[in-house]
């Protein structure tokens, strides 16, 4: 019997320890309901909820602490978010219930500059919200226009998730300052106002630090037509001149972009290396990488649709590249309105000559020029029709007798754009899609 006491009071420490390991037993759950949610409850529970985001001004929240928004709630306004989880346990940001995702948003400029969350914690995670109609930074200038975001993370916010939320007309959808974030299955769209008359075009991610993500997000119909440049706008932009920050080792894969004016710009102030582009889907207006600062960047198994013509004036085109190395591989680039891929007209002050591109393919789909590429082609590179399933619905999946196909490099990727798993020392198709047996 004493044996049998012993192996019971071990085996309760052995619990108790994997509890403690695992699990944060001090967690608290918030929860907030904007239609049936009052203010005044003493005991927050998912029966008697608040109302507000005022009452979480007043909670320092805990490592593994859960905000949770009733679905078909409606809230205005931002709150800041000081307090930190850690990495076994996140403070959580999401919903509950039944109906559509809580819905955010703030107008108001003068109120944390138009953020819904501003955040300064760390090991936050923001999960299946939706944010529409938050402001734009016209009345403001210099930093202050890029602490414009429906989400804004200060410099030392790090280690912050956002993912599986939408972002309907916010001139910036979400603003990275700090490092090792995560931005992942959201989706961008209709915004066409400007961020900053008449110069700034709205945004949907901006980051303005290292060590970011960007993956598996779509982004939709970011432009503003009009200002100095004809038109402006686009799905990502990278911008690091006002934080005291240093833009580099970023990754941007698995996205999706669509009639956007641009999938990404990289601003001059960036000196930072290791900016890697891959398996993206870019159909949108002026150009796909305005490489305007950036250095040591791969762009590699990427679909680049450049068909659309020149919007109000603006720039049509592919690439700028100012400076800096790039490798180009695995890619497909379809173009038109005699786009040249390494052409940057009117910005012919690159150093594309420096430019390693190999295994890509060309195409120009309405004959005005015999020479998509504009350069001499590199190793394993053709001009030919890819033969999408269908370029005119937008389908550029491949058929089987498309050349791209078993026609890249191994690089050691193992899923495509729609996450159908290779193996990572498998030839790779050009273009972001495998071909599907």
């Amino acid at each position: 019997m004493r044996n049998l006491i012993l192996y019971a009071i071990a085996i309760h420490f052995l619990f108790m320890g994997c509890i403690d390991k695992n699990h944060n037993s001090r967690t608290n759950h918030y929860y907030i309901n904007s239609q049936s949610g009052n203010d005044a409850n003493n005991r927050i529970s998912i029966n008697s909820p608040w109302k507000s985001l005022k009452k979480l001004e007043e909670i320092t929240f805990q490592p593994g602490d859960s905000i949770l928004f009733a679905k078909n709630s409606v809230v205005q306004g931002g709150i800041t978010f000081k307090s930190s989880g850690n990495a076994e346990n996140p403070i959580v940001v999401s919903n509950y219930g039944e109906g559509a995702i809580p819905s955010f948003s703030n107008l108001d400029q003068n109120e944390l500059n138009g953020n819904v969350f501003q955040i300064s914690g760390s090991h936050i995670v923001i999960d299946g919200l939706s944010f529409s109609k938050c402001a734009d930074a016209n009345s403001k200038n210099g930093k202050s226009i890029l602490e414009v975001g429906a989400i804004f993370t200060q410099t030392d916010a790090d280690h912050i998730t956002v993912k599986n939320c939408e972002f309907i007309d916010c001139p910036i959808g979400v603003n990275i300052t700090g490092q090792h974030s995560l931005i992942i299955g959201n989706t961008f769209k209709d915004c066409n106002r400007f961020l900053a008359a008449p110069s700034w075009g709205p945004l949907g991610i901006v980051i303005g630090n290292a060590y970011n993500e960007i993956s598996h997000n779509t982004c939709s119909n970011y432009v503003n037509i009009g200002g100095n440049y004809g038109a402006d706008g686009g799905f990502i932009e990278l911008d690091d001149r006002y934080f005291g920050t240093k833009v580099h080792d970023i990754k941007i894969h698995h996205n999706k972009s669509f009639d956007n004016m641009g999938f990404l710009e990289i601003e001059t102030n960036v000196e930072g290396n290791n900016i890697d582009v891959y398996y993206n889907l870019s159909d949108d207006y002026q150009q796909f990488i305005f490489y305007w600062g950036g250095d040591s960047s791969k762009i590699e198994n990427n679909t680049v649709i450049r068909t659309k013509p020149s919007l109000n004036g603006a720039v049509n085109t592919v690439f700028t590249m100012r400076k800096g190395n790039f490798t180009l591989r695995n890619n497909i680039f379809v173009v038109a309105n005699r786009v040249q891929v390494l052409v940057t007209a009117p910005y012919d002050v690159g150093n594309y000559n420096q430019v390693i591109h190999k295994n890509n393919l060309y195409f120009c789909t309405d004959g005005s020029t015999n020479d998509p590429c504009g350069k001499p082609l590199g190793a394993g590179e053709i001009i030919a029709n890819p033969h999408f399933v269908d370029i005119n619905s937008g389908d550029y999946q491949l058929r089987s007798k498309s050349p791209a196909i078993n026609s890249g490099m191994v690089l050691g990727y193992g899923s495509d754009l729609d996450n159908v798993p290779f193996g990572e020392n498998q030839i790779s198709d050009m273009g972001a899609y495998e071909k599907k047996d």
